[in-house]
């Protein structure tokens, strides 16, 4: 867990980023603390549920 210091950096690129052509450079960690990296794929047994029975009519 980030400490109060490394939380205000995060505010603080979080706030540069939403300036218009700026490029606020963030660390992995940094990113992954702000949610950058949310997995939301199908795991397996989802795809394997997913998957289509039977023929399909291609008209």
């Amino acid at each position: 867990m980030p400490d109060n210091n490394e939380l205000n950096v995060i505010n603080q690129k979080m706030s540069d980023a939403s300036i218009p052509q700026f490029e606020a450079e963030v660390s992995p960690l940094e990113a992954d603390i702000m949610g950058a990296f949310v997995e939301d794929a199908l795991d397996v047994q989802d795809a394997v549920d997913s998957a289509i029975e039977g023929d399909v009519d291609h008209e």
